[in-house]
């Protein structure tokens, strides 16, 4: 089956107008009324008694003759003002402002010289001793002394290079009681395992240095990373132990 669709065009008349359409009828809500009395007349009201202007009412203050300040009342009776202040006679008065018919003394002079006189005191002076002098530190008792922590500074570093010298020499005797456990190293040996140290140390610091380029590192290049290092740091004291002062004893193993 084919579907079409008709346009109805709203100018033209159409069919469903024909169609009688059911009036729907809308129920409106009774209509308010109050319960009061509209005709009453309203309390309170401003318009009793011949006062509409403030209300007068019955037992109450009269709004022209109201209660006014210092006025007594039955509950608020008027007291009288006591005035118990009085001057001691111990502080003197300032003086009085002079009236306007007040004149000053005028027309005094006197023939004192005072840029002289000023100059004749700054010179008969006496110079002021400071209340708190600057310390000479030139003068001190201990001036030009050693302090004496410096001593005790001293004492203390002699003591320890005295037990550490007794410390060598006591192993020195044990060396030298058993001189056949320990065998002298020769020189030329030393600079032979010195130089295969040096080679094998640049060879690890230059797979290192390569490890290095890398910005960002992995879970096996940081593990390979440490492991050069320790490894350098081992060749390191290594050399440093052979190529120390005096002869290295080997053990007879």
């Amino acid at each position: 089956m084919s579907s079409f669709s008709i346009h109805v065009d709203s100018e033209f008349e159409s069919i469903y107008n024909l169609v009688p359409k059911v009036q729907k009828k809308v129920e409106r809500p009774p209509m308010y009324k109050s319960r009061h009395n509209p005709l009453a007349p309203i309390a309170f009201s401003t318009n009793k008694g011949g006062a509409p202007n403030l209300g007068k009412m019955k037992n109450h203050a009269d709004p022209v003759n109201f209660l006014r300040k210092s006025t007594p009342s039955k509950r608020n009776p008027l007291k009288p003002i006591e005035n118990k202040f009085n001057y001691p006679a111990s502080k003197p008065l300032k003086a009085k402002v002079p009236s306007k018919d007040d004149r000053p003394v005028v027309g005094l002079f006197t023939e004192k010289n005072f840029v002289t006189a000023n100059a004749i005191e700054a010179i008969l002076a006496v110079p002021r001793i400071p209340d708190s002098a600057a310390p000479d530190y030139l003068r001190k008792e201990d001036f030009g002394k050693v302090p004496k922590y410096l001593g005790e500074v001293q004492k203390e570093i002699s003591q320890e290079n005295e037990m550490i010298d007794a410390f060598v020499r006591k192993q020195m005797e044990a060396y030298e009681d058993t001189p056949e456990l320990c065998d002298a190293m020769p020189d030329e040996e030393r600079v032979v395992l010195i130089e295969k140290l040096k080679t094998k140390w640049d060879a690890v610091n230059k797979k290192y240095q390569v490890l290095c380029m890398h910005t960002m590192f992995e879970g096996h290049q940081k593990a390979k990373k440490e492991h050069f290092e320790k490894e350098m740091n081992g060749i390191e004291e290594d050399l440093e132990k052979l190529t120390s002062n005096g002869p290295l004893m080997i053990s007879r193993g």
